[in-house]
C-alpha cells in the first residue's frame, strides 16, 4: 500500500482536467487513451501485465506492441532512470542480452534518482523508493502468453474478433464500446457486467460480486466502475456519450445513481397525507460542453447552488419501456426542455411571480404538473443568488433588484415555488418517470 500511495503522487499532475461540470468530467486516470509513450521512448515489453513504475495501473499496448508503463508521467520516469545505462551487455557466450532495471548497481541508481530529485525532499524520496522497487522488478524472462488464451481472456465481448486493451475493458475499440452501450454483448446470457461468465438464473450478473460492481457501474458502457462523484467511468466513455446529446441514460433499480434520486425524491415530499407516487425509472440527462457552460459561468458569477423539482407533460413515451429517443413534436415540453433547457423567453407573463421558470424544493409540488404522473419530473440544477423570499402571491411580478431569484415558502414549504428569471441559471440534471 505504501508503494501504492507513492505512485498516486506522480499521477497527480497527469489526472489534472479542467472540469467543465462536475457532472461529466470524470479524473479517472484515463490518461493512456490520450497521452502515450512516444515511439522514440518507449520500448517493448511482451507479457509485462502492470506499468513497472506505479505498479498500479496496466501498462500501456497499441498495434500489437506493449509498453512497460501505463503512460507518460511513468515513462518519462522510467526512461530517466535508465538513461545512462547501456542498452546490452555482454554475457559469457557472447551473445547480447537487454539490460533491466534490476540489474543496475545500487550506486548507479541512487546517483541518476539524486539527480532527477533535485532539491525537493518529497520528490527524492519518492525517486529512491521508485529505484528500489525498479530494481527488485524481474524484466529480463516475462511470462509468455499464447495467442490462444490472449484470445479467450481478452477478446471483445461485441464484436468477438478483436482484442481488448488490458483487463480493464471488455471492448476493443470506441465503436464496439458504442455498440455496447446501445445493445449489450454479443451473447445477451452472460453477466451484464464482467461480459465473461454466464448469468445466474433469474439475475443480470453472474454472481454476487459483479452484482455489486453493477450497482456502481458507469450508465453508459456498464462494464467499468463509475468514477464516485459521477456517472461515467472515464474519458472514453464521456467522449462517446457527448457526441450526440441531449442524451439520457438509465440508472437501474438499485444503482447508487438510482437510489441517489429516489432517496431526495422521498425526502422531498412534505405530504405524507398524499401516497407518494412510485418511481420506475431515473434517467441521467447527459448534454455538452456548450449546453453546460453559460450555466458554470452563471454559477461562479453568481453562487448558491441547489436541487430543484420542476413538474411537466410530455407527448410521446420518452423515458417510458426502453424509449430513451427524444420526440421532434414541438408542443412536447419534456423534449423541449431537455433540447435546448429551460427559456424564459417562452414563460407565460401571467406567471404568480411573473415570467420566469418555476421549480420547487417540494417533489410533490412538482408532481402536481405532470398529469397524475403522466408526465415526467426533472431534478435540475439551480442557481440562487441572492434570494428575495416573499409572502403572498404577486408580491413581485419580476426580479427584485439587487436579487436573483425568488422564493415563496408556501405552506411553510410543503408547496414551495422557486422561481429564477435568468436561462442561464438552471440546468436539467435527472429525469423521473412514474
Amino acid at each position: 500500500m505504501a508503494f501504492l500511495q507513492r505512485a498516486n503522487t506522480i499521477h497527480e499532475q497527469e489526472d489534472e482536467d479542467p472540469l467543465y461540470d462536475r457532472t461529466f468530467a470524470d479524473e479517472d486516470g484515463d490518461e493512456d487513451i490520450i497521452e502515450q509513450p512516444s515511439e522514440e521512448t518507449g520500448t517493448y515489453y511482451p507479457g509485462i501485465n502492470v506499468c513497472i513504475v506505479c505498479q498500479q495501473r496496466p501498462p500501456h499496448s497499441a498495434n500489437g506492441k506493449s509498453y512497460p508503463t501505463c503512460g507518460r508521467t511513468c515513462a518519462k520516469v522510467y526512461d530517466r532512470l535508465k538513461k545512462s545505462i547501456p542498452s546490452s551487455t555482454s554475457v559469457s557466450d557472447g551473445t547480447s542480452v537487454r539490460r533491466f532495471a534490476n540489474q543496475r548497481s545500487p550506486a548507479t541508481i541512487r546517483r541518476m534518482a539524486s539527480s532527477i530529485a533535485g532539491p525537493s525532499r518529497r520528490r527524492q524520496s519518492t525517486i529512491d523508493e521508485l529505484s528500489h522497487d525498479l530494481r527488485s522488478l524481474n524484466l529480463q524472462n516475462p511470462p509468455i502468453r499464447t495467442e490462444a488464451a490472449s484470445r479467450q481472456r481478452n477478446s471483445c465481448v461485441v464484436c468477438l474478433v478483436g482484442f481488448c486493451e488490458d483487463g480493464r475493458f471488455v471492448t476493443c475499440g470506441i465503436a464496439c464500446t458504442e455498440k455496447l452501450s446501445k445493445t449489450g454483448s454479443a451473447n445477451p446470457n452472460m453477466c451484464n457486467y464482467c461480459h465473461r461468465r454466464p448469468k445466474v438464473a433469474g439475475k443480470n450478473q453472474c454472481d454476487a460480486g459483479c452484482e455489486d460492481l453493477a450497482k456502481m457501474a458507469c450508465l453508459f458502457c456498464k462494464s467499468r466502475p463509475k468514477i464516485k462523484p459521477y456517472h461515467l467511468c472515464g474519458r472514453t466513455c464521456k467522449i462517446i456519450a457527448t457526441k450526440s446529446t441531449p442524451l439520457i441514460l438509465e440508472a437501474p433499480t438499485g444503482h447508487t445513481t438510482y437510489e441517489f434520486v429516489k432517496k431526495k425524491f422521498k425526502d422531498s415530499w412534505m405530504i405524507p397525507t398524499n401516497p407518494m407516487p412510485i418511481i420506475k425509472h431515473v434517467f441521467k440527462i447527459i448534454e455538452g460542453k456548450e449546453f453546460l457552460q453559460p450555466y458554470d459561468q452563471y454559477k461562479k458569477r453568481i453562487g448558491n447552488e441547489v436541487f430543484r423539482y420542476h413538474g411537466t407533460t410530455r407527448r410521446c413515451s420518452l423515458g417510458s419501456g426502453n424509449n430513451t429517443q427524444l420526440c421532434s413534436n414541438t408542443s412536447c415540453s419534456l423534449c423541449s426542455i431537455l433540447r435546448t433547457s429551460f427559456k424564459t423567453s417562452l414563460a407565460s407573463p401571467q406567471g404568480a411571480f411573473g415570467p420566469g421558470v418555476y421549480t420547487s424544493s417540494a417533489s410533490n409540488k412538482a408532481y402536481s404538473y405532470t398529469s397524475s404522473g403522466s408526465g415526467a419530473i426533472i431534478l435540475t440544477k439551480v442557481i440562487l443568488g441572492t434570494v428575495r423570499k416573499v409572502s403572498r402571491w404577486n408580491e413581485v411580478m419580476a426580479c427584485p433588484p439587487g436579487s436573483h431569484s425568488v422564493v415563496f415558502e408556501r405552506e411553510n414549504n410543503c408547496l414551495n415555488e422557486t422561481i429564477v428569471y435568468s436561462d442561464d441559471a438552471i440546468r436539467p440534471v435527472f429525469l423521473i418517470t412514474f
